[in-house]
Protein backbone atom coordinates (compact mmCIF):
# COMPACT_ATOMS: atom_id res chain seq x y z
CA UNK A 1 0.00 0.00 0.00
CA UNK A 2 3.11 2.29 -0.07
CA UNK A 3 1.98 5.68 -1.95
CA UNK A 4 -1.52 5.20 -0.89
CA UNK A 5 -3.50 5.84 1.99
CA UNK A 6 -4.83 2.93 3.95
CA UNK A 7 -7.93 2.90 6.04
CA UNK A 8 -9.92 0.32 8.52
CA UNK A 9 -13.05 0.34 10.80
CA UNK A 10 -13.45 -1.74 14.12
CA UNK A 11 -16.56 -2.41 15.65
CA UNK A 12 -17.64 -4.90 18.30
CA UNK A 13 -20.13 -6.50 15.73
CA UNK A 14 -17.38 -7.51 13.79
CA UNK A 15 -14.63 -8.20 15.91
CA UNK A 16 -14.82 -11.94 16.64
CA UNK A 17 -14.72 -12.37 13.06
CA UNK A 18 -11.34 -10.56 12.61
CA UNK A 19 -7.86 -12.15 13.25
CA UNK A 20 -6.31 -11.98 16.48
CA UNK A 21 -3.86 -9.89 15.22
CA UNK A 22 -4.11 -7.43 12.06
CA UNK A 23 -1.66 -5.57 10.95
CA UNK A 24 -1.24 -2.89 7.81
CA UNK A 25 1.79 -1.55 6.79
CA UNK A 26 2.16 1.73 5.25
CA UNK A 27 5.52 2.43 3.90
CA UNK A 28 5.77 6.06 3.55
CA UNK A 29 2.15 6.58 3.79
CA UNK A 30 0.10 7.54 6.44
CA UNK A 31 -2.33 5.24 7.62
CA UNK A 32 -5.38 6.10 9.23
CA UNK A 33 -7.65 4.11 12.28
CA UNK A 34 -11.35 5.06 12.88
CA UNK A 35 -12.35 3.06 16.14
CA UNK A 36 -15.36 2.52 16.51
CA UNK A 37 -17.54 5.25 19.50
CA UNK A 38 -18.09 2.43 21.84
CA UNK A 39 -14.67 1.77 21.64
CA UNK A 40 -13.13 5.08 22.58
CA UNK A 41 -15.77 7.51 23.03
CA UNK A 42 -14.67 10.92 24.70
CA UNK A 43 -18.69 12.09 24.85
CA UNK A 44 -19.75 9.96 21.13
CA UNK A 45 -16.48 11.34 19.56
CA UNK A 46 -14.08 8.47 18.02
CA UNK A 47 -10.40 8.82 17.70
CA UNK A 48 -8.41 8.64 14.89
CA UNK A 49 -5.26 7.19 14.69
CA UNK A 50 -2.42 7.80 12.47
CA UNK A 51 1.21 6.78 11.27
CA UNK A 52 3.37 6.99 8.66
CA UNK A 53 4.89 2.97 9.46
CA UNK A 54 2.45 0.93 10.95
CA UNK A 55 -0.54 0.37 12.64
CA UNK A 56 -1.05 -3.18 14.29
CA UNK A 57 -4.18 -4.19 16.39
CA UNK A 58 -3.30 -7.67 18.88
CA UNK A 59 -7.21 -8.21 19.97
CA UNK A 60 -5.66 -11.14 22.15
CA UNK A 61 -3.96 -8.43 24.13
CA UNK A 62 -6.06 -5.63 23.97
CA UNK A 63 -3.53 -3.54 22.38
CA UNK A 64 -3.66 -1.04 19.18
CA UNK A 65 -0.11 -0.03 18.35
CA UNK A 66 0.86 3.08 15.80
CA UNK A 67 4.38 3.50 14.65
CA UNK A 68 6.03 6.09 12.88
CA UNK A 69 4.80 9.44 13.08
CA UNK A 70 2.13 8.95 14.79
CA UNK A 71 -1.17 11.21 16.03
CA UNK A 72 -4.21 10.15 17.51
CA UNK A 73 -7.13 12.27 17.99
CA UNK A 74 -10.20 12.47 19.98
CA UNK A 75 -12.61 15.58 20.19
CA UNK A 76 -10.04 18.20 21.36
CA UNK A 77 -7.65 15.93 22.46
CA UNK A 78 -4.56 15.46 20.43
CA UNK A 79 -1.27 12.95 21.39
CA UNK A 80 1.62 12.72 19.14
CA UNK A 81 4.50 10.63 19.23
CA UNK A 82 6.83 8.25 17.31
CA UNK A 83 5.25 5.35 18.83
CA UNK A 84 1.69 5.20 20.43
CA UNK A 85 0.09 2.30 22.36
CA UNK A 86 -3.42 1.78 23.54
CA UNK A 87 -4.75 -0.24 25.75
CA UNK A 88 -8.31 -1.77 26.24
CA UNK A 89 -9.55 -4.65 28.91
CA UNK A 90 -9.94 -7.52 26.16
CA UNK A 91 -12.71 -9.12 28.09
CA UNK A 92 -14.35 -6.32 29.08
CA UNK A 93 -17.95 -5.98 26.68
CA UNK A 94 -17.54 -2.24 25.73
CA UNK A 95 -13.58 -2.75 24.79
CA UNK A 96 -13.05 0.84 26.27
CA UNK A 97 -9.46 2.24 25.61
CA UNK A 98 -8.12 2.82 29.22
CA UNK A 99 -4.23 3.70 28.41
CA UNK A 100 -2.64 5.64 25.50
CA UNK A 101 1.43 5.74 26.06
CA UNK A 102 3.18 8.05 23.43
CA UNK A 103 7.14 7.33 23.28
CA UNK A 104 9.29 9.69 21.12
CA UNK A 105 9.35 12.95 20.94
CA UNK A 106 5.54 13.24 22.27
CA UNK A 107 3.07 16.09 22.74
CA UNK A 108 -0.31 16.35 24.12
CA UNK A 109 -2.53 19.26 23.23
CA UNK A 110 -6.36 20.01 24.61
CA UNK A 111 -8.52 23.10 25.11
CA UNK A 112 -6.33 24.41 27.52
CA UNK A 113 -2.97 23.01 27.47
CA UNK A 114 -0.29 21.70 26.23
CA UNK A 115 2.52 18.84 26.79
CA UNK A 116 5.97 17.96 26.05
CA UNK A 117 8.44 14.99 26.85
CA UNK A 118 9.61 11.94 26.08
CA UNK A 119 7.27 9.54 27.02
CA UNK A 120 3.61 10.37 27.81
CA UNK A 121 0.85 8.36 29.58
CA UNK A 122 -2.52 9.35 28.89
CA UNK A 123 -5.50 8.06 31.17
CA UNK A 124 -8.93 8.85 29.17
CA UNK A 125 -11.73 8.09 32.00
CA UNK A 126 -10.31 10.41 34.45
CA UNK A 127 -7.64 12.21 31.94
CA UNK A 128 -4.63 12.16 34.28
CA UNK A 129 -1.63 12.21 32.73
CA UNK A 130 2.30 12.18 33.02
CA UNK A 131 5.07 13.20 30.87
CA UNK A 132 8.50 11.66 31.47
CA UNK A 133 11.49 14.51 30.87
CA UNK A 134 14.14 15.58 30.29
CA UNK A 135 12.96 18.96 29.42
CA UNK A 136 9.20 17.74 30.38
CA UNK A 137 6.85 20.79 29.62
CA UNK A 138 3.28 21.59 30.55
CA UNK A 139 2.02 24.93 29.71
CA UNK A 140 -1.52 27.14 30.37
CA UNK A 141 -3.14 29.75 30.35
CA UNK A 142 -1.82 31.11 33.35
CA UNK A 143 1.56 29.59 33.34
CA UNK A 144 4.34 26.91 32.79
CA UNK A 145 5.84 24.32 34.48
CA UNK A 146 9.18 22.63 33.69
CA UNK A 147 11.35 19.22 35.17
CA UNK A 148 13.86 17.37 34.41
CA UNK A 149 12.12 14.10 35.32
CA UNK A 150 8.79 13.83 35.65
CA UNK A 151 5.70 15.60 35.82
CA UNK A 152 1.87 14.28 36.57
CA UNK A 153 -1.29 15.79 36.73
CA UNK A 154 -4.11 14.41 38.70
CA UNK A 155 -7.79 15.06 38.08
CA UNK A 156 -10.15 14.86 41.50
CA UNK A 157 -13.63 14.22 41.79
CA UNK A 158 -14.45 17.94 41.90
CA UNK A 159 -12.37 18.38 38.53
CA UNK A 160 -9.36 20.75 40.85
CA UNK A 161 -6.08 19.39 39.17
CA UNK A 162 -2.94 18.84 41.28
CA UNK A 163 0.30 18.92 39.21
CA UNK A 164 3.43 17.19 40.64
CA UNK A 165 7.02 18.53 39.22
CA UNK A 166 10.51 16.12 39.95
CA UNK A 167 14.22 16.94 38.98
CA UNK A 168 15.14 20.63 38.54
CA UNK A 169 11.24 21.82 38.61
CA UNK A 170 10.31 25.11 37.85
CA UNK A 171 6.48 27.10 37.71
CA UNK A 172 6.42 30.35 35.71
CA UNK A 173 3.20 32.02 36.18
CA UNK A 174 1.49 34.63 33.58
CA UNK A 175 2.31 37.54 35.41
CA UNK A 176 6.17 36.57 35.45
CA UNK A 177 6.38 34.67 39.29
CA UNK A 178 8.90 31.44 39.68
CA UNK A 179 8.96 29.30 41.96
CA UNK A 180 11.50 26.56 41.71
CA UNK A 181 12.40 23.28 43.25
CA UNK A 182 13.37 19.62 43.40
CA UNK A 183 9.87 19.17 43.61
CA UNK A 184 6.87 21.16 42.47
CA UNK A 185 3.47 20.25 44.08
CA UNK A 186 0.71 22.79 42.35
CA UNK A 187 -2.88 22.58 43.25
CA UNK A 188 -5.09 24.46 40.28
CA UNK A 189 -8.86 24.59 40.93
CA UNK A 190 -11.42 23.88 38.54
CA UNK A 191 -11.12 26.49 36.05
CA UNK A 192 -7.23 26.20 36.22
CA UNK A 193 -6.77 28.70 38.94
CA UNK A 194 -3.37 28.86 40.85
CA UNK A 195 -4.58 27.41 44.30
CA UNK A 196 -1.27 26.50 46.63
CA UNK A 197 2.33 25.74 45.53
CA UNK A 198 4.68 23.44 47.83
CA UNK A 199 8.32 23.35 46.77
CA UNK A 200 11.24 21.45 48.42
CA UNK A 201 14.97 21.14 47.96
CA UNK A 202 17.06 24.13 46.43
CA UNK A 203 13.55 26.10 46.82
CA UNK A 204 13.73 29.72 44.88
CA UNK A 205 11.25 31.95 44.48
CA UNK A 206 11.34 34.99 42.44
CA UNK A 207 9.21 38.00 42.50
CA UNK A 208 8.22 39.91 39.54
CA UNK A 209 10.73 42.79 39.70
CA UNK A 210 13.31 40.16 40.54
CA UNK A 211 13.49 39.82 44.14
CA UNK A 212 14.42 36.32 45.28
CA UNK A 213 14.44 34.34 47.94
CA UNK A 214 16.04 30.62 48.73
CA UNK A 215 15.54 27.83 51.40
CA UNK A 216 14.81 24.20 51.63
CA UNK A 217 11.09 24.41 51.32
CA UNK A 218 8.37 26.91 50.45
CA UNK A 219 4.81 26.72 50.79
CA UNK A 220 2.71 29.45 48.37
CA UNK A 221 -0.76 30.58 48.97
CA UNK A 222 -2.81 32.50 45.72
CA UNK A 223 -5.23 33.78 47.78
CA UNK A 224 -3.30 35.73 50.16
CA UNK A 225 -0.09 36.15 46.99
CA UNK A 226 2.26 35.41 50.18
CA UNK A 227 5.23 32.41 50.57
CA UNK A 228 6.37 31.20 53.30
CA UNK A 229 10.26 29.48 52.99
CA UNK A 230 12.08 27.67 55.71
CA UNK A 231 15.38 26.46 56.34
CA UNK A 232 18.31 27.99 55.39
CA UNK A 233 16.32 30.86 54.47
CA UNK A 234 18.26 33.60 51.71
CA UNK A 235 16.73 37.02 50.93
CA UNK A 236 18.39 38.44 47.62
CA UNK A 237 17.28 41.94 46.55
CA UNK A 238 19.70 43.98 44.48
CA UNK A 239 23.12 43.86 46.23
CA UNK A 240 21.28 43.66 49.85
CA UNK A 241 20.76 40.18 51.50
CA UNK A 242 19.15 38.89 54.15
CA UNK A 243 19.42 35.26 56.26
CA UNK A 244 17.77 33.69 58.97
CA UNK A 245 15.95 30.20 59.31
CA UNK A 246 12.03 31.39 58.13
CA UNK A 247 11.07 34.02 55.70
CA UNK A 248 7.59 36.00 54.13
CA UNK A 249 6.87 37.11 50.71
CA UNK A 250 4.30 39.17 49.92
CA UNK A 251 4.13 39.29 46.43
CA UNK A 252 1.34 41.81 46.67
CA UNK A 253 3.24 44.92 48.52
CA UNK A 254 6.54 43.63 48.07
CA UNK A 255 7.55 43.50 50.96
CA UNK A 256 9.85 40.53 52.94
CA UNK A 257 10.05 39.40 56.45
CA UNK A 258 13.10 37.51 57.38
CA UNK A 259 12.32 35.60 61.21
CA UNK A 260 14.28 33.33 63.42
CA UNK A 261 13.79 29.60 63.06
CA UNK A 262 11.13 28.07 65.68
CA UNK A 263 14.40 26.45 66.96
CA UNK A 264 15.84 29.97 67.59
CA UNK A 265 19.07 31.93 66.26
CA UNK A 266 19.97 35.06 64.97
CA UNK A 267 18.61 36.92 61.46
CA UNK A 268 20.95 39.01 59.71
CA UNK A 269 21.28 41.52 56.79
CA UNK A 270 23.82 43.02 54.61
CA UNK A 271 22.17 46.11 53.29
CA UNK A 272 23.34 48.24 49.97
CA UNK A 273 21.34 51.44 49.71
CA UNK A 274 23.20 52.94 46.69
Amino acid sequence: MTGQMAGAVFSNRNEDQAKHRLALLAGIAVVTFLFSSAALAQGSEPMTVEADDLLEWNQTAGIYTATGNAVAVQGTRTIRGDVLVARYDPDAKTKDIEVVTATGDVSFEDETTEATGSKLVYNIANQDYSVDGPNARVSGRRGVITADRLITLKTADDESQTMTARGNAVYRDSTGRVFAGNLLVALFDSDGSLQTIDAEGDVAVTTEVGQRADGDAATYSALTEQATLTGNVVIVDGESTMSGGRAEVDFKSGNSRMLSSSAGGRVSGVLITN
